[in-house]
């Protein structure tokens, strides 16, 4: 180890130390005194055993622990050794000898114990394994892969860095969806609920004293969510300074080739930090003897500095000049002003150019490239730096009172749209802080109040040009005049033009200012054999967004419309346009949202060898609502088809001044509030009056639910050797905020609009007939999402520092929030009117797709689940963690789309995180040779230590789609029909993964045989690797230097396929894990 004196936690909440003192003969010895003695810091909790000689200490900081034992006519014993770690609670039955107290026994304790009190599936990563493992862009997430039941959908990859927070969008717990988790930090919430699950704030693996991850029956202690319950304990101070200093370093010189590169990405990575911690005293005024007041500093700053090269096809300078002799006749513009008659040579004249579509042309940059793929080469940087900040501290005011508290505080920063016209910075500053009261009454009664204020705010300001496309984006600075709709925006508009890449402007404010305010407080008694503990929680969470459309405009243009020349370039040149879209101005949106969560628990000893944890934990959750009240749903019951405007059957487009532009519409609420009058004074007020339909604020009802809890420990042979442990549990999910948000985004409140083929020069001048709006709504009747688990296995100690634990997990969900188009057409509408657009066809007239969101799906989770641990005397172990399982579901995710929204049991098969089997082998091995360096030869080549993680899996599922809709439902995300064998011979190579030929375009008007996630990817074979040399400079001081290698054999682990039947790369491989890659660090501890 690299610091003498390990860093403790004050986390009081969950962990205990208990057991039976008996004498040599069996018999148990009522009311001995057990004194347990933190090494750390020196806190000492006593309890005294009961009639059925348990003992329990209960609501104690982790770390290492010595136990006194003292009862008359028997000899003192101590227990050396015992190691408390985050949630544990360690049993530790003693054995007295008869004789004087005034003599003493020493015992030391097992490295490992197996789980005596509690049935619960947990596992526990130390902060060994997070200093000591490499991490790829350590982010200390990536160690959570190292457990049992944890499945990733992402590749071994540098991006795992992230952009904020700890980016948990790719790891599935026992099936369960990926932004499930609950992250605390030593107790405090740390969840962005409406982020995909993420951390507000993110741990550097050096602050980290350990972490624990609950996946299955966990107590009642928990709520909140419904998937694994991630519980981080911050490193402490001790009674001696301890700390570190360290960076680590990336270069892509010392890096491979990329999967299929010519080239290698620029890469610069600078990571670096510190941290200190230990007491603090004023000699011989306070805390002379160390034991009152502690403190842990710790600061990191990642510096990353790369760019990702871009081929982009843009104009030529001679099509640009309105020459277009070079290209075949079929492409040659054609004159529309002159009944389509080709322009002479191929030449549109200069004379005939539009002012404004000659300058929307000439933002494109002009090429530099003449190789094949584009013409137009460029790598634009990609800068992103993370500073964080760490302060905790831990007060011992007397025996009866502890204290801590604790502030974390991250910015992340980094350049936004580097292949845009205008960059901005996103600047991301994270915040948690916490403050917690624990009050010991006596040795049974403690309490624990916890404070937390935590959240983020994301900020996109400094808007610049880009300077790989111009010095402006200002419309004046580009000579583009043509006058506007709204005129809210002085910069030139996006251009997409058919056949190049889109030129975007998006200069446009975003802002996010997310909080969260939390009260809890956990109550525990210690009745006989019962350990008792209620608790409460309340949550309230503030959140405000804002979206900005287009109000710089957007212009199309592409085939398809009465000015078409034939060419979209030349369209550009003489100014006609498919479509322009302008909007007025932004969205912004308020969501708020108040919970409160109440439990009761009993981890009740029935006997020395039967534990038995009974739970009941009461939810009290109010949706998340829009303050504003300008968050609009789709409602079918408010929709009149006798309202509905009349749509052009061959366009789709609608016809103006008919129908109900608000039909079906609805917001929450009973009257127009004021806060939406001041900030949207330009809203119709009769317009909102006609939406109010009397519906509640918060549109579906608050709910009302009961999680019980049950788990059982049995000590098989009553030695704490051999456990069978097990249990059930019902957990419920919040829905994520992103299934709220978008609602802003429906009219009426924004106000859009939409020309067709007209002129740049006078945009007003067109065709003024919008297409259907698509909606983004919800079911006003959603249920709260519920999730069941359970397990089943056997604990074994095979030695005193080996393990292993065999399991049977399972889980299943209903009510999951899934997306539905409630405007999608019955199978085979298309094929029985031909020619009729589908806008014309739609159930719901007048919308266009309306993306719907209910609690409808489900999934199931079948797993075996193995783990063996070796724990070395010396520092170090070995872990393997094997899982064997099956996922199954109609929906992995709430955003996906269902084939048939008729009819979505259709989807139902393989989940996206289906693994079949994972295998991850981790270590951290002292090589057995001269690590005690008291040798010069010994300093030099001793102290040797390897790591790292060996990872094998099959491969995630592959969803095999279609081109176009065949099944004539006005939508695409459809499947083909099995006609072979998938893998056949000269298969699962990059060229061809599987059998292209057994797949086959179904019949018009039908969907194809083949079930989603059918076809089994590329698995994973990834070997990741360190090598580390210490230097011992002193007794308590070291030099480490450490040798990291990503994907150490340089062997590619294939991971995207081209899943589209009919693509000219379907089949293909399209990319894979990173290559080899280094990352050298140098870290000195004291």
């Amino acid at each position: 180890m690299l610091c003498a004196a390990p860093p403790v936690l004050a986390q009081y909440t969950s962990q205990q130390i208990s057991g039976v003192v008996r004498d040599s003969s069996g018999a148990v010895i009522v009311g001995a005194k057990v004194t347990a003695v933190q090494a750390g810091t020196g806190l000492t909790r006593v309890a005294m055993t009961s009639d059925s000689g348990v003992y329990v200490i209960t609501n104690i900081p982790i770390g290492e622990y010595e136990l006194t034992v003292e009862s008359r006519g028997f000899k003192r014993l101590q227990r050396t050794g015992i190691t408390v770690s985050v949630n544990s609670k360690v049993a530790a039955d003693v054995e007295m000898e008869v004789g004087q107290v005034t003599e003493s026994v020493t015992v030391t304790s097992d490295a490992v114990a197996v789980e005596t009190s509690t049935g619960e599936v947990g596992r526990l990563v130390t902060g060994e394994q997070a200093t000591k493992i490499q991490l790829n862009g350590r982010n200390f997430a990536q160690l959570l892969s190292l457990l049992p039941g944890v499945s990733t959908t992402n590749r071994s990859s540098f991006d795992l860095f992230g952009g904020f927070g700890s980016n948990m969008s790719s790891q599935s717990v026992n099936g369960g969806r990926t932004y499930t988790f609950s992250w605390n930090i030593d107790g405090a919430d740390n969840k962005d609920n409406g982020g995909g699950g993420n951390n507000f704030v993110n741990i550097n693996p050096d602050a980290i004293a350990e972490f624990k991850v609950m996946t299955a029956n966990y107590s009642a202690e928990y709520g909140q969510n419904a998937g694994a319950v991630v519980n981080l304990a911050l490193k402490s101070g001790t009674k001696d300074f301890h700390g570190t200093l360290y960076e680590f370093v990336r270069n892509d010189s010392f890096d491979a080739y990329a999967f299929r590169a010519t080239t290698k990405q620029k890469l610069r990575f600078n990571n670096f930090g510190a941290n200190l911690g230990g007491p603090i005293t004023w000699p011989g005024k306070f805390n002379s003897d160390r034991s009152k007041l502690f403190f842990f500093f710790g600061t990191e700053f990642k510096r990353l500095r790369r760019g990702t090269p871009q081929l982009w096809n843009v104009p030529v300078p001679q099509q640009r000049g309105g020459d277009f002799s070079a290209l075949p006749a079929a492409q040659q513009p054609r004159d529309v002003a002159n009944n389509n008659q080709p322009f002479p040579g191929g030449i549109v004249p200069a004379s005939r150019f539009s002012r404004n579509g000659k300058a929307l042309v000439d933002l494109y940059p002009l090429p530099n490239f003449t190789g094949s793929g584009g013409n137009f080469n460029f790598q634009p940087p990609e800068p992103l730096d993370a500073d964080q900040y760490i302060v905790k501290g831990d007060y011992y005011l007397n025996s009866n009172n502890q204290i801590a508290v604790h502030w974390l505080h991250d910015d992340y920063y980094s350049l936004q749209q580097t292949n845009n016209r205008a960059t901005y910075d996103r600047l991301i500053p994270g915040l948690n802080t916490s403050a917690k009261w624990t009050y010991i009454a006596n040795p049974t009664t403690v309490n624990t109040f916890q404070f937390t204020y935590t959240g983020n705010v994301i900020r996109q300001t400094n808007f610049q040009p880009n300077p790989i496309f111009g010095p402006s984006y200002a419309r004046r600075d580009n000579n583009i005049t043509y006058p506007m709709f709204y005129g809210n925006e002085t910069s030139v508009p996006s251009v997409s033009i058919s056949g190049f890449n889109a030129m975007n402007t998006t200069p446009r404010q975003w802002n996010n200012f997310n909080r969260i305010f939390q009260w809890k407080d956990d109550f525990s008694k210690i009745a006989g054999s019962h350990n008792l503990k209620f608790g409460m929680l309340a949550m309230r969470s503030r959140k405000n967004q804002d979206n900005q459309p287009a109000i710089n405009g957007s212009v199309n243009f592409s085939p398809g419309h009465a000015l078409h020349s034939g060419n979209p370039l030349a369209d550009a040149l003489l100014g006609n346009f498919n479509s322009y879209t302008e909007a007025s101005m932004g969205r912004e949106g308020w969501f708020r949202f108040t919970q409160f969560e109440f439990y009761g628990q009993d981890n009740w000893k029935v006997s020395q060898r039967l534990s038995l944890d009974i739970g009941l934990r009461w939810m009290i959750m109010q949706p998340q609502y829009a303050a504003l009240q300008n968050a609009v749903v789709f409602a079918q019951r408010y929709f009149d088809p006798a309202k509905a405007p009349q749509v052009v059957a061959s366009t789709g487009l609608l016809v103006p001044g008919t129908g109900d532009p608000v039909n079906g519409l609805a917001v929450g609420g009973s009257q127009y509030p004021e806060a939406f009058k001041i900030r949207f004074p330009q809203y119709n007020q009769d317009v909102y009056q006609r939406i109010l339909r009397g519906l509640p604020k918060e549109i579906s009802p608050w709910e009302n639910v009961f999680g019980p809890r049950l788990g059982f420990a049995f000590d098989v042979t009553g030695r704490q050797k051999t456990v069978v442990r097990g249990g059930w549990g019902m957990f419920f999910e919040r829905i994520q905020g992103n299934f709220l948000f978008g609602r802003v985004n429906n009219p009426p409140f924004i106000q859009e609009s939409q020309v067709f083929a007209a002129n740049i020069e006078n945009p007003q001048g067109g065709t003024t007939r919008p297409a259907p709006s698509s909606l983004s709504s919800y079911d006003i009747d959603v249920k709260i999402p519920t999730v069941h688990n359970f397990s089943l296995g056997i604990q074994h100690k095979l030695a005193s520092d080996m393990l292993i634990d065999i399991a049977y997990v399972g889980s299943g969900g209903w009510n999951q929030y899934r997306g539905v188009n409630l405007n999608q057409l019955m199978l085979g509408t298309l094929q029985r009117n031909p020619g009729v657009n589908v806008n014309a066809l739609r159930p719901f007239r007048g919308y266009g797709d309306i993306t719907h969101f209910i609690t409808g799906a489900n999934f199931n989770y079948n797993s075996l689940q193995a783990q063996w641990r070796k724990n070395f005397k010396d520092g170090g172990l070995l872990n393997i963690a094997y899982t064997w399982s099956k996922s199954i579901t109609d929906s992995s995710d709430y955003n996906d789309a269902p084939m048939y929204s008729y009819n979505y049991k259709l989807d139902r098969s393989n989940s996206n995180y289906d693994r079949r089997h994972i295998f991850v082998f981790s270590y951290i091995y002292p090589l057995p040779f001269w690590q005690r360096q008291d040798a010069w030869y010994k300093l030099v080549l001793g102290g040797w230590q390897l790591s790292g993680v060996t990872t094998l899996q099959s491969g995630r599922p592959l969803n095999i789609g279609i081109q176009g809709d065949r099944a004539g439902t006005g939508t695409g995300n459809q499947r083909p029909d099995l006609v072979g064998e998938v893998f056949s011979a000269g298969t699962k190579n990059a060229d061809r993964w599987f059998n292209t030929a057994a797949f086959a375009n179904p019949a018009l008007g039908t969907f194809g045989n083949l079930g989603r996630n059918a076809v089994v990817g590329p698995g994973t074979n990834n070997w990741d690797v360190s090598l580390q040399k210490i230097f011992r400079i002193k007794e308590r001081t070291s030099l480490e230097f450490r040798a990291e290698f990503y994907n150490a054999p340089h062997h590619f682990s294939y991971f995207g396929v081209a899943t589209t039947v009919g693509a000219a790369n379907f089949g293909q491989v399209t990319s894979a894990n990173d290559p080899r890659t280094l990352q050298f660090g140098l870290r000195f501890a004291f």
